[in-house]
C-alpha cells in the first residue's frame, strides 16, 4: 500500500491548530458522541461531534442525560492512527521504511516527549528500523511473513507476481476498475507476465469479481449518456456571449484532453482506458473489451492450474539447494513428478507451456544430481590432499598406490579442481526420477555438466492471449562447480592433467640424476 503524504501533514495541522482535543460523551440511553466539548457549565455542556463520520453536529447536551466524559489529549487521538502503521506492509521498500520513521513516528515522539504515548511510539520505531534493516540485507515480507535473503531470491518469480496482486487490489479499494485491469495485464501477459505464479488464480478470481462491476458501470454509462449530451446541447442554446463562447472552449478542451489521455492510454494498454461519459463509442468498445475478458477468464480450468503452479513454486524453492541437499533435490523431484500429473487434466496447448517449463527443471534436477554424487568424492579428495600436503600418502581409499607418492598426489588434486585421483573416477549415473505420463528423459553422461536451459515455449495455451509466444519462468542460473570446456569431460582433463604432471616429474627426476 502506497503511504499518504496527506495524512502527516493533516495531522500537523490538526495539532498546530490545537484541534486534536477528542473528547467521548457517553449518554445514559448507550449512545456515544465523540467530538470537542467547547464549554460546559453545572447544568449542561455544548459540544460539537460527528453526526455522521463526515459530518459534524452542535448542540447542548444536559447534564442530566449524561453517563460519563472521557476526555483525550492530543498525543492520545494522534497515537490512535500510529499504531496501525503495525504490523507494517508487505514488500515495503528500505526507503519506505525510513520515510514512515522520519515523516510520521520520529515527529511524534518529538512533540510529546516523556509521554507514555512517546514511549509506545518509539518500540514502533525500534521494531520498524528492525524490518528495514532485514530489508536492506536482502529480506521481503511477504503475506506477513519474513523470508530470508536466499529464499527471497527462489521466490523471486512469485514475490513479483504478489506486487501486481497488492497493486490490483489498492486500486479496487479507490474503485479505479480500469487501472485493476491494467494491474492484470501485466500479470498476466504473454510476454514477461506471471502466469505460472501461485497467485495468478486469485488474480484471476478478482478480474472477474472487478469486470462484473466494471460492466455494470460502463453499462449504465452507455444509458446516461444521450440524456447528458442533450442536458449540454440544451444548456448550450440558453447561453449568451461572452458565457456562451467560454462554454464552448472548455467543451472543447475537455475533449481534446480527453483524446490526448486516451491516445496515451491506448499505446500502453489497447483494452482498458479511462471511460469518458460524453463518447458512447469508446465505452462500447470498453464494453465489448469486458465482456470478452470475462468469457476468457471464466474458461480458465482455474482449481488445475492452482495445482500446476504450487508444484512450479515447489519445484523453484527446492532448486535453489537441491545440488547440495539430498532432501531437496528429493522435494525437486516429487514437485516435478506432481506437477507433471495435475497438467495431464489441461488443454493441449497448456500441456506444451506448462511441458516445457518442467523439462527445463527435469534438466537442472540431472544436473543437481549430478553434483550432489560428486560431494562425496570431493570431501574425500580434499582429505587427501590435505593429508599429502602434511606429507603423508594420499592414495584413494588409504592405500598407496604403486609409483605415486605424496607429492604426486598432491599435484593431481591441484590439477583435478580438488579431486585427487590416480585414475579416472567416472560418476555413476543416477536413478532416473519417474516422468508422469511420459518417457524418460535422456540422462546427461556421467561427468558432462548441464547447463541450465532457457525455456522459451512456442505455444500458448488455449484460453489465454494468442497474439504471442508466452514466456515461461526462467530457472535461475545454476553454479557450475564442475564445468568444462565444451565437448571435453571432466574424466578427460584428468587424464590430461595427469600427463603434464608425470611428465613434469619425469624431467625434474632427470635432472636430479644429472647432478
Amino acid at each position: 500500500m502506497k503511504s499518504s503524504h496527506f495524512r502527516p501533514t493533516l495531522f500537523a495541522l490538526l495539532c498546530s491548530a490545537g484541534f486534536l482535543q477528542a473528547d467521548i460523551v457517553t449518554l445514559k440511553e448507550g449512545k456515544k458522541l465523540e467530538g470537542n466539548i467547547l464549554s460546559e457549565n453545572e447544568t449542561s455542556i455544548r459540544m460539537r461531534y460527528k453526526l455522521t463520520p463526515k459530518i459534524w453536529d452542535e448542540k447542548d447536551i444536559p447534564r442530566s442525560d449524561i453517563a460519563e466524559i472521557l476526555k483525550q489529549s492530543p498525543e492520545e487521538v494522534e497515537i490512535i492512527e500510529l499504531r496501525k502503521v503495525v504490523p507494517t506492509a508487505d514488500l515495503m521498500s528500505a526507503e519506505k521504511y525510513e520515510a514512515l520513521i522520519q515523516d510520521r513516528l520520529r515527529p511524534f515522539v518529538n512533540r510529546y516527549p516523556g509521554t507514555p504515548q512517546a514511549a509506545e511510539v518509539d518500540k514502533i520505531i525500534t521494531q520498524v528500523q528492525e524490518e528495514k534493516e532485514k530489508v536492506v540485507a536482502g529480506g521481503v515480507k511477504l503475506e506477513g511473513k519474513w523470508l530470508s535473503p536466499e529464499e527471497a531470491k527462489s521466490e523471486g518469480f512469485n514475490i513479483k507476481a504478489f506486487g501486481l496482486l497488492s497493486d490490483m487490489k489498492e486500486k479496487e479499494g479507490a474503485k479505479d476498475f480500469s487501472g485493476v485491469m491494467k494491474a492484470f495485464g501485466k500479470l498476466s501477459s504473454p510476454q514477461g507476465g506471471y502466469i505460472a505464479s501461485v497467485y495468478y488464480p486469485e488474480a484471476v478470481e478478482l478480474a472477474l469479481a472487478v469486470l462484473a462491476k466494471y460492466e455494470a458501470q460502463i453499462e449504465q454509462m452507455i444509458r446516461d449518456q444521450p440524456a447528458l449530451q442533450k442536458a449540454r446541447e440544451e444548456n448550450e442554446k440558453r447561453m449568451i456571449e461572452p458565457d456562451l463562447s467560454r462554454f464552448k472552449e472548455a467543451v472543447a478542451r475537455e475533449k481534446e484532453q480527453w483524446k490526448a489521455a486516451f491516445e496515451a492510454e491506448r499505446k500502453l494498454e489497447p483494452k482498458w482506458f479511462t471511460p469518458y461519459k460524453y463518447d458512447v463509442a469508446s465505452l462500447k468498445s470498453l464494453s465489448s473489451n469486458i465482456i470478452a475478458e470475462k468469457t476468457r477468464l471464466n474458461g480458465l480450468p482455474l482449481p488445475v492450474i492452482g495445482k500446476v503452479n504450487k508444484a512450479i513454486a515447489d519445484m523453484m524453492r527446492a532448486d535453489a539447494k537441491a545440488s547440495k541437499e539430498e532432501e531437496e533435490l528429493k522435494k525437486m523431484g516429487e514437485a516435478i513428478v506432481a506437477g507433471e500429473t495435475a497438467a495431464v487434466d489441461l488443454d493441449n496447448g497448456s500441456k506444451q507451456y506448462y511441458g516445457q517449463i518442467f523439462q527445463a527443471y527435469r534438466q537442472r534436477y540431472a544436473y543437481a544430481q549430478q553434483q550432489l554424487a560428486l560431494i562425496p568424492l570431493q570431501k574425500q579428495a580434499q582429505a587427501q590432499a590435505d593429508q599429502a600436503a602434511a606429507g603423508g600418502s594420499a592414495a584413494i581409499g588409504g592405500t598407496a598406490a604403486p609409483g605415486v607418492d605424496a607429492r604426486m598426489a598432491a599435484a593431481l588434486a591441484a590439477a583435478g579442481g580438488g579431486a585427487a585421483q590416480t585414475a579416472p573416477v567416472a560418476v555413476a549415473p543416477q536413478t532416473q526420477m519417474p516422468v508422469a505420463g511420459t518417457a524418460p528423459a535422456t540422462q546427461p553422461a556421467p561427468g558432462v555438466a548441464v547447463p541450465a536451459p532457457a525455456v522459451a515455449p512456442q505455444a500458448a495455451p488455449v484460453g489465454y492471449p494468442q497474439q504471442q509466444p508466452m514466456v515461461a519462468p526462467q530457472p535461475a542460473p545454476m553454479a557450475m562447480e564442475e564445468e568444462a570446456p565444451a565437448g571435453i569431460s571432466t574424466n578427460t582433463l584428468l587424464l590430461i592433467g595427469m600427463g603434464v604432471i608425470v611428465l613434469v616429474l619425469v624431467i625434474s627426476m632427470s635432472g636430479g640424476k644429472k647432478k
